[in-house]
This record gives structure tokens, C-alpha cells and sequence, in this order.
């Protein structure tokens, strides 16, 4: 180690608290103490950093942008690997292929891409690593049409348990290349370069953000899950209830957004209309529809809801496969309790539309859920981790499992796979990682736990 041309600090070093905690973008940065911090940046160094921690017996972490919330990167004891100076990329506009490294941002890249007339289905939130974003699934801008974003990467390189630098296809290493579609936190190794298939622009993109009273809530939401089998694969729509959203201070409200990414204008607008033409639309007390706007304004327009840096954060998610009106009663509850902003609750109707690959990505459902306390005060963790937590209970019965984004694994475990991709995952873990160099799971459900109790 003493021979490291790159920066380190080991724990009781001056700079290595500011380093720990400035690492973690939750402003709750949880007890856990690596014994080193190190910041590789280039794959040689990684390499290294893995060799030593053979030699060493020590267990590696791994940060690309750090917006794990959990901070599921920070453990006690082993090796902190932050990719923080690996954020590089480039791309091929004749081949269409970009080759980025971890830490680089979605949003940093389809800048780049979009004056060649291509995009990449980075994260809706501008400053997610891709590293984290992929290796979870990712649900990125038009995935319900191009699939999620780890569908679209071909190849990577990555840096084994033993050291060795390798790259891994479907043609391959298969078994790297698998995994690191949809592990997440629990990949069993460490990826230097993502290979990604890129898309042709959208030229048709708009928006339209819809805001109702609750008490129109119910109304609302079964009007829109009345027609979403007639959703269009390149239309998102989700809602955000908060209190004092646009200008309604004092309150909580429901803003309904429907995000268009189609070819044409004219497309864009047939796929909006669906919504705007629904009679429970008039009841609306701010409309903003069929807006046309930019890659670049949608990412700025989830920065300014999602940059929340520093503010200390509780969440909770889960998929569901059951009608929208089979879970009001427990939005209610959820609404009734949420605290003060920027808490607060957002539910997408995905709606899968296609097949995926053979991969280890395999949970998803008709809609998301996900619930967030968000406060600057460290009075208030215990009571928003317990509401997070204690609020989605009532949906156990129709929870088919979690999403790896936003994950509670600490506190409320859920299958994030498939039994069998979770079987499968842990026997290629035991086959390539056999001593466990890389961090697995901070907590898994009951149902993995007995699965890995018979492997």
C-alpha cells in the first residue's frame, strides 16, 4: 500500500471523517467505519486495491455517485473503494456504443449525446452514478419503451476476486456479465467500464404536471388506472403527494406528472392526451399540460425536486400488481401522517410491457411505491425511519417485492429478484468470490435467508 500513487487515508487520519460522511449524500450517515477510504482512478489501481485486500483478508465496498441511501457502500472494518475520480466516458456515434466509467452521471453524458441526435436512459435524478444506477436495474428516462437501463448495456469490464482485470459479454464471462444486470449493493465484483447501447433522441418530448386537492385523490387515481392498459410505452406518469407543493402552503396535494419521450410531437401529444381528456382532469387547481421541453429541462426539473443533499433521509418502497384502488385506503394513512416537505409519497404506474433477458434484474410490477421522510433535524430519525417502515405494512398482502433504488434492506427487507435469480446469484457469489472479497447484502428478507441456508 505504501507503494499507492493514489490517494487512501486510513481510519484515525485527519481528513478521514470529513472523507467518510462526505461520501454518503443522505445527511444521516450511518455508524459504520471502513478501515481504509481509497480513491482509485484508473482500473491498475483497482486491481491493486483488490490484491491487497486478498493479502489482507479484508472486505471491499464500493461508491460510485453515492446516493444510496442506506449508504449501503460504508461497512465496518474492509476497504472503502470510492470511484469518485473514475468519471469518465465516451462514446461512438457511428457504432452508437458509449463506454463510461461508474462514477460518471447519466445526465453529464446524454449532454454530450443529445447535440448527435442520441440518448442514454440515465436516472430521472441528474447526480445518480451510472456505476449504482446499472448494477440495480435502472429506471431511467423511456425504460418503459427501451427496457430498463442495464438492458442496455453489452459489455463491461470488471475486476475479480483474485485481481483480474476481465471483460464480460453475453459472449463472455457470462456469468460477471448476468449478475451485474440487477445485483446491485451485492455485485461480486468491481466494474471500471460500462459498454452501453445508445437510442435515438426522442424529438416529441413534453410534459404535463396536473395538481388536485385530496380530496379529489380517489377520483383521480381510479380514473387513471381506468386506462392504463392503453398506456403508451413511451409515456411515464407517476404522483407526488407533499405538502406545500406549487405554491399550496399549509397543505398536502396530489401533482400528477405524465412525461411523453415519443418520436413526433403529434405523438407525444396523443399519448398525453389520454390523460388530459379524462373528465376528473377538469377538477385540476394548477394544469401545466402538453409542455415541450428539453432532455436537459426534464433532468433540471427532477433536480429541483430530488436535490435534497445533505438532508437527512428515511425511505421505503415496494411493487405492487393489484388495481390502484385496492391501496387507497393506506395512502390515507400515509397522507394523513406525512410529514412536513419535502416528504413525500410517490407511486409510478410502470406497467411492464415487454419480455426481459436472461439476467439477474427479474422483480417489477404494475406500480411503484415509494415513501420518503425527509427532514434536517436528527430528532426526527427515529420517528421517520418507524413511519417509512410502519405506513406500508397495510400493503404487505400486495407486495410482490422491492426495488434495489431506494431500498430499506436495514430495516424492511423484500425480495428484490426472483427466487430463482436470488439462487442463482449466490451460487455464482460462492463460485467466484469464494472468500468473500466484496460486500453482499446489508440484510436480506426471510425467504432469501432460507434459500441460503440449503445452498
Amino acid at each position: 500500500m505504501e507503494l499507492w500513487d493514489f490517494k487512501y487515508l486510513r481510519r484515525g487520519d485527519a481528513d478521514y471523517e470529513k472523507a467518510r460522511c462526505g461520501a454518503v449524500w443522505n445527511g444521516r450517515v450511518p455508524d459504520r467505519y471502513p478501515e481504509l477510504i481509497v480513491y482509485p482512478q484508473q482500473d491498475s489501481h483497482v486491481q491493486s486495491i483488490v490484491c491487497y485486500a486478498r493479502e489482507h483478508g479484508m472486505t471491499i465496498g464500493t461508491k460510485s455517485g453515492g446516493h444510496s441511501w442506506t449508504a449501503s457502500f460504508l461497512r465496518d472494518g474492509g476497504i472503502f473503494v470510492d470511484l469518485a475520480h473514475m468519471n469518465h466516458f465516451s462514446f461512438d456515434v457511428q457504432q452508437r456504443i458509449a463506454v463510461a466509467q461508474p462514477a460518471a452521471y447519466g445526465s453529464d453524458l446524454n449532454a454530450a449525446l443529445v447535440p448527435h441526435d442520441l440518448m442514454f436512459p440515465g436516472g430521472h435524478c441528474p447526480t445518480v452514478g451510472l456505476g449504482g444506477f446499472l448494477l440495480q436495474g435502472g429506471f431511467g428516462w423511456n425504460s418503459r419503451k427501451w427496457g430498463v437501463a442495464c438492458e442496455s448495456v453489452l459489455a463491461i469490464d470488471v475486476v475479480t476476486a483474485t485481481g483480474e482485470l476481465i471483460h464480460a459479454s453475453a459472449y463472455e464471462h457470462t456469468d460477471f456479465f448476468w449478475a451485474a444486470r440487477g445485483a446491485g449493493c451485492g455485485y461480486f465484483g468491481l466494474i471500471t467500464k460500462f459498454y452501453l447501447k445508445l437510442h435515438t433522441l426522442p424529438h416529441g418530448i413534453m410534459t404535463a404536471r396536473y395538481v388536485f386537492e385530496i380530496d379529489d385523490f380517489d377520483e383521480v387515481l381510479t380514473a387513471v388506472d381506468s386506462v392504463s392498459e392503453q398506456v403508451l410505452p413511451d409515456l411515464e406518469i407517476g404522483f407526488f403527494v407533499a405538502r406545500d407543493q406549487d405554491g399550496f402552503v399549509g397543505r398536502p396535494t396530489l401533482a400528477l406528472t405524465a412525461d411523453a419521450l415519443s418520436d413526433t410531437e403529434e405523438e407525444a401529444r396523443r399519448a398525453l392526451g389520454l390523460l388530459h381528456n379524462l373528465p376528473v382532469f377538469s377538477k385540476t387547481i394548477k394544469s401545466f399540460p402538453y409542455i415541450s421541453c428539453t432532455l436537459k429541462q426534464m433532468l433540471q426539473r427532477f433536480d429541483d425536486i430530488l436535490d435534497n443533499r445533505g438532508r437527512r433521509y428515511e425511505a421505503n418502497n415496494l411493487w405492487a400488481d393489484v388495481p390502484v384502488q385496492m391501496l387507497l385506503p393506506t395512502f390515507h394513512n400515509i397522507i394523513d401522517a406525512l410529514p412536513a416537505a419535502p416528504s413525500h409519497l410517490y407511486t409510478m404506474w410502470w406497467l411492464p410491457n415487454k419480455e426481459r433477458p436472461e439476467m439477474a434484474f427479474s422483480m417489477e410490477a404494475r406500480l411503484y411505491i415509494a415513501l420518503y421522510a425527509i427532514s434536517v433535524d436528527p430528532k426526527d430519525d427515529q420517528p421517520n425511519g418507524k413511519y417509512v417502515v410502519d405506513s406500508m405494512v397495510p400493503m404487505n398482502e400486495y407486495k410482490k417485492g422491492i426495488q434495489l433504488a431506494d431500498e430499506n434492506l436495514p430495516a424492511a427487507p423484500g425480495m428484490f429478484m426472483k427466487m430463482r435469480n436470488f439462487s442463482k446469484l449466490e451460487n455464482l457469489r460462492h463460485k467466484h468470490d469464494r472468500e468473500g472479497r466484496f460486500y453482499g447484502y446489508i440484510r436480506l428478507p426471510e425467504e432469501f435467508e432460507r434459500a441460503m441456508a440449503v445452498l
